[in-house]
């Protein structure tokens, strides 16, 4: 009896988890190691941004600010793989990988259903998907788009700001059944928007990195 007690125990604890997940995955080319990162968020029109923000009268502010908010909390992260640049509306990356994402859906869910015991199972939960691309801007790719230039008398494609899509995916997430309480990765009764938008820039690192929680490292130096 104890020991089903004790099941239950932890498959509540990790369900009730807030996290972000990889959810599907279009392209995954195995390339590693940029030399550099550049960034570029945004939210589309037709993106949903729904649940609490805030204020009712903060929210068209929130929304407005959320891919500046998410992009530097992804730059913070995937500034540990390369140097890595939040770009301007008026700016375009020529090398490294450019890192776009759409976020898709950002539901705050409620404060005030997670502060009832409701919460526990699910009640007042936010909910995020983001479609993060990964362009290789350093690989030739001649695309229709691509510029032009006169070498020699003859015209020549190059690949100016296009290149390969290298990874392409989604992530979905958010504070699942972490109720009232909050934890480091959930709000409890505060904003969660901000909690996911940090929760998605650290699982876009952990998908790009190479063995990121070192679990290939030994102890020992003799296999057993």
């Amino acid at each position: 009896m104890k020991s089903a007690l004790l099941v239950l125990s932890a498959s509540l604890a990790l369900t009730g988890c807030a996290t972000v997940k990889v959810a599907h995955t279009d392209v995954a080319s195995g390339a590693h190691s940029p030399k550099a990162i550049y960034i570029r968020s945004y939210l589309a029109d037709d993106s949903r941004f729904k649940g609490n923000h805030g204020h009712v009268g903060e929210k068209p502010i929130r929304r407005s600010l959320a891919p500046a908010e998410y992009s530097v909390a992804l730059k913070q992260e995937l500034e540990k793989m390369a140097p890595a640049l939040v770009l301007k509306n008026d700016e375009e990356a020529t090398t490294g990988w450019l890192v776009e994402s759409n976020l898709e859906w950002v539901h705050g869910g409620s404060p005030a259903l997670r502060a009832t015991p409701l919460g526990a199972f699910g009640a007042g939960r936010s909910h995020v998907r983001i479609h993060v691309r990964v362009t290789d801007l350093d690989a030739a790719n001649p695309n229709s788009d691509a510029k032009k230039s006169l070498s020699s008398g003859a015209a020549k494609e190059i690949a100016g700001q296009s290149g390969p899509v290298i990874y392409e995916f989604d992530l979905v997430g958010g504070s699942r059944l972490s109720g009232l309480d909050g934890q480091v990765y959930a709000p409890g009764l505060g904003k969660a928007a901000n909690f996911d938008y940090r929760n998605a820039a650290e699982r876009v690192l952990m998908a790009l990195s190479v063995d990121p929680h070192k679990y290939g490292s030994r102890t020992e130096t003799v296999i057993r």
